[in-house]
């Protein structure tokens, strides 16, 4: 069951690197910062895209090779993913506005815990 979550929450990577590179500007919004704010710096999201991409093939990929125990370490050291993007989007929003970018904290967290320590 761990892996079919990990499976699916790289998809979910993948999807979100596919809107910041199809609509940045929707996906900047979507982040939690208004668009016009960023003009110079919007075309920065499909690099940004390209990255959730790369990570959730990774994801996906060990997930789906039913590789557990590496699932779980990529999925603890995405972790850091989450609070990065906590901490830029609060300097534009403040903590409270981009607290909404740590519900993936646990989700990695859990998870990748759960994965890592399966037996081999």
């Amino acid at each position: 069951m761990a892996l079919i979550l990990a499976a699916l929450l790289g998809a979910f990577f993948c999807l979100v690197g596919v809107a910041m590179i199809w609509a940045p500007g929707n996906a900047v919004q979507a982040f939690g910062i208004d668009p016009s704010h960023m003009a110079a710096d919007i075309g920065l999201m499909p690099a940004l895209g390209v990255r959730d991409i790369a990570l959730g093939l990774i994801v996906f990929g060990l997930a789906v090779a039913r590789q557990a125990r590496a699932t779980g370490a990529v999925l603890l050291a995405l972790s850091l993913v989450p609070l990065g993007d906590f901490v830029i989007a609060a300097k534009s929003l403040g903590a409270t506005a981009a607290v909404r970018h740590l519900i993936a904290l646990p989700v990695t967290l859990i998870l990748g815990l759960v994965l890592a320590r399966r037996p081999t």
